[in-house]
């Protein structure tokens, strides 16, 4: 990290980070497999084995926005909390840290690149929360219906089609950007109007943003007897 253009490098990332991440945000534009692939090939295989380096250069504000999202989530939800999906988990940095918030529930971490999972795998030893690593792309989540009290997305590719499918009713997203703190406002527009939810709340964070959507509890039947 002493090298210059080391960090100047690792300084355009972020740049190039916070300007595709709207588009990212639109539907249209995400499930293009052409989309997904590049993504995965340029900030999964060109930047995984460096991504701590682009964490260690945050000074420590990376996790800033996931921490005001999970404490929100803590907030709204207490410890009624069993199931965390972690989407995208990349080197296990929300994993663990959400492992503090959630000590009693079960972690589900996925990523699309094994590599990354090995890494996760690696940084996550220790955490006294069960954690199981999954292989699967966030736009099919190998997950039953309403099988997830929490999901958790941060700089990842978002499909909140997919994400309200797995989270139950009551239950919630946490989404999180590091870097575009400047779309924040229009990051919670763009979940509102997937129209899936409840109650979206979000805000900005440091250099990054959190949106917490939360999907409406089922409500019970009335059956009129008359």
């Amino acid at each position: 990290m002493g090298n210059p253009f080391v960090r100047l490098s690792l300084f355009f990332s972020q740049i190039l980070f916070s300007i595709i991440t709207p588009f990212l945000l639109m539907p249209n534009i995400a499930k293009l497999h052409v989309t997904r692939h590049l993504i995965a090939l340029c900030f999964g295989r060109a930047y995984g084995n460096r991504y701590q380096n682009i964490i260690d250069t945050f000074g420590g504000k990376y996790g800033s926005a996931m921490a005001c999202g999970l404490a929100k989530a803590k907030e709204i939800a207490g410890d009624n909390i069993s199931v965390v999906a972690d989407c995208g988990t990349g080197t296990g940095f929300v994993t663990r840290h959400a492992a503090g918030e959630f000590p009693h529930a079960t972690f589900i971490a996925f990523d699309i690149l094994h590599e990354m999972l090995i890494q996760a795998r690696n940084n996550c030893k220790g955490i006294a929360t069960a954690v199981f690593h999954v292989q699967a792309d966030t736009f099919a989540l190998p997950l039953a219906d309403e099988a997830a009290d929490l999901v958790l997305v941060q700089n990842t590719m978002p499909c909140f089609t997919e994400f309200a499918r797995v989270c139950r009713p009551g239950g919630m997203i946490v989404y999180v950007d590091s870097s575009a703190g400047w779309i924040s406002t229009l990051a919670k527009r763009l979940v509102e109007k997937h129209k899936l939810f409840e109650t979206v709340v979000g805000e900005r964070v440091d250099m990054g943003f959190y949106v917490l959507a939360q999907k409406a509890r089922r409500t019970k039947r009335v059956v009129n007897s008359e």
